[in-house]
């Protein structure tokens, strides 16, 4: 029981030192850039990026083998709206649900839509410890998430369905980087639920199938697009190019692919007629 307690506190202790790492991270990410430079600007309320300074060499790296492009993250959700609101150049990415939000007042359009495994949407599922067998016992206990605070909560509302009201309230929920993390934090004992991607629950399967085993599913929510890349609709003439040089990423070089790998995807490719309509207000 001591070990266990021991091993508990040395995670929380990493976990909060990991944060503050992080944080100093996210500052040095937003630092002021050329605005004159054609820009690739990345906000996803969907995941927790933990390491912002990484994600821009990454990007950076591979882009300024074809010019002056240069790669933008965000973690304020509010800073990134702002630039989709000033800027009529570049290209935006971020999550379909995001996109959703903003469609009815920003003029942006989706051009490409992220694929992992073949795949261009996912589930959220909500996996608990064994002893909670519905998502009444949910009440009071502690949900781990890789998405931000609204997100993770319009997941839930959708998983929950007419209960959310009750339960969600009474919910406290731990953010965390990555969506192994939050299902770690289950086994750790951290958390009491996980709300992560079914690729993440399969990735658990390989890698942890006593933990796994470990898990009950208590529901999902519907499909959603995975990153999307949108662009004004009055967009520049040297957005195409740009549109192009991104939707070559996963192929171009090791370079590239590496990169978008960072963001959980492995290519891009042009939205279907139907998916253009199925975005459509």
């Amino acid at each position: 029981m001591l070990l266990n307690s021991l091993n508990l506190l040395v995670y929380r202790l990493m976990f909060v030192l990991l944060s503050a790492f992080l944080s100093v991270a996210d500052t040095r990410a937003e630092m002021p850039v050329n605005l004159s430079d054609t820009a690739v600007f990345f906000y996803n309320p969907e995941t927790n990026i933990n390491n912002y300074a990484s994600l821009k060499v990454a990007f950076d790296t591979y882009f300024t083998q074809f010019g002056p492009v240069y790669f933008q993250p965000f973690s304020d959700r509010a800073m990134f709206e702002k630039a989709i609101a000033e800027r009529q150049d570049g290209i935006f990415l971020l999550s379909g649900w995001h996109y959703r939000l903003l469609q009815k007042n920003f003029s942006i359009e989706p051009v490409l839509v992220g694929v992992f495994r073949g795949q261009s949407k996912q589930r959220k599922v909500l996996s608990a410890k064994k002893n909670i067998s519905n998502v009444s016992l949910l009440k009071g206990l502690i949900i781990a998430s890789s998405g931000s605070d609204a997100y993770t909560r319009t997941m839930l509302e959708q998983i929950l369905g007419e209960k959310s009201g009750d339960i969600l309230p009474q919910v406290k929920l731990m953010l965390v980087p990555k969506d192994l993390d939050a299902l770690m934090a289950v086994g750790f004992g951290m958390a009491d639920a996980a709300l992560t991607t079914e690729n993440s629950l399969e990735s658990l399967a390989k890698i942890n199938a006593k933990q796994y085993s470990l898990l009950t599913r208590l529901g999902a929510s519907e499909k959603q697009f995975l990153t999307l890349a949108v662009v004004s609709k009055s967009a520049q003439k040297n957005t195409q190019a740009l549109i192009e040089l991104l939707a070559k990423i996963g192929e171009a070089s090791s370079e590239g692919s590496s990169a978008l790998r960072l963001l959980g995807l492995d290519a891009w490719r042009k939205l279907t007629p139907s998916e253009r309509q199925e975005l459509e207000p």
